[in-house]
């Protein structure tokens, strides 16, 4: 009885909050009535906590309150049932990206963009710099693909640089596993791609040395550490954070944090640094050959300039740094 009075406080909470078309006043019971096909009195019931919602009605009051994909997801464990669990698509990642890319371009730290499933879709530059990856390398070899398919299975020449700069890269493999694994119980990875790998030697025997440990937490909210070679500047160490997006639960942001000051103080000089060149061709996913083999949603190629834009913020954020570090003491 107690979820069922927080789930009609909820509920009623999303009423009000909606908006009449004509004179801008909260909707009322009988509006939601309307746009749900349902009786204004149960409705009525369900807002007191007096009786409980079913699954379908749920989402019924969900898609017309015009509710977020975490806010239906409230409503549904209120309600004692699952959220949904549907894979983002090419149209989901697009919006992704640009609520992202919107709120990220001044952001001082790598970051990279990635789905439930284990769907790389985004990072900001200063991820690529870190990596010696170009931005035209991430689109063709990278952007919504499968990490798992894209680091066991496919000899990718742009992934040889990305595994190339991890110096702790035998735990790096132990977590990415375990995170499959987590991923496999909660339904988001592909059986049919885990019997790929499972014939690839070296993930079959990670796979089986995790394959009695529980992953250590969620997906969401886990944090791990990371050692990266960067040319001239030595071993470079982060906190990665894994955190879910605020308009879509189905996305995390992987958010790299200097470890020591060490890092802090060369990311400050890796900003300024030259971008990482063209590299090698891909046979694999076509990068710098005659024939692309691949070609992304169109929705997703007008993403493609907010490389750019971050590469721009990187530079401004450089000089304004400069320029301040020139100022004499007050």
């Amino acid at each position: 009885m107690k979820n069922a009075k927080m789930l009609g406080a909820a509920i009623r909470s999303y009423r009000l909050r909606k908006r009449q078309a004509h004179n801008e006043k909260p909707w009322t019971l009988e509006d939601l009535a309307v746009a749900t096909n349902d009786d204004k009195s149960h409705l009525s019931r369900v807002e007191r906590g007096r009786v409980s919602p079913t699954h379908a009605t749920l989402l019924r009051l969900a898609s017309a309150l015009d509710l977020t994909r975490p806010e239906a997801d409230y409503l549904l464990r209120l309600g004692g049932f699952q959220p949904i669990i549907d894979l983002p698509c090419q149209e989901d990642a697009a919006k992704a990206i640009r609520w992202m890319t919107q709120r990220s371009r001044n952001h001082l730290n790598p970051l990279a963009l990635v789905s439930v499933d284990l769907r790389v879709w985004y990072c900001n530059a200063l991820w690529l710099r870190l990596m010696g990856i170009s931005p035209a390398q991430f689109r063709h070899c990278f952007q919504g693909r499968h990490f798992a398919r894209n680091f066991y299975l496919e000899q990718c020449s742009t992934m040889a640089v990305l595994k190339d700069r991890y110096s702790n890269r035998d735990e790096m493999l132990q977590r990415t596993a375990l995170r499959f694994r987590g991923a496999l119980i909660d339904g988001l990875f592909p059986q049919g791609t885990l019997d790929q790998l499972l014939d690839h030697d070296t993930f079959r025997s990670l796979w089986e040395a995790v394959k009695s440990r529980l992953p250590q937490s969620s997906l969401t909210g886990e944090q791990s550490f990371s050692e990266l070679k960067y040319p001239g500047r030595g071993i470079l160490r982060f906190d990665t954070w894994w955190c879910p997006l605020e308009i879509d639960h189905r996305f995390m942001v992987m958010l790299q944090m200097p470890h020591d000051a060490q890092t802090r103080d060369a990311l400050l000089c890796i900003r300024s640094d030259p971008r990482p060149g063209p590299g090698a061709p891909c046979l694999i996913h076509g990068y710098m050959c005659k024939r692309d083999g691949r070609q992304l949603d169109p929705q997703l190629e007008t993403i493609r300039s907010d490389h750019g834009l971050a590469e721009q913020s990187l530079s401004l954020a450089a000089k304004s740094r400069a320029g301040l570090s020139a100022l004499p003491p007050a």
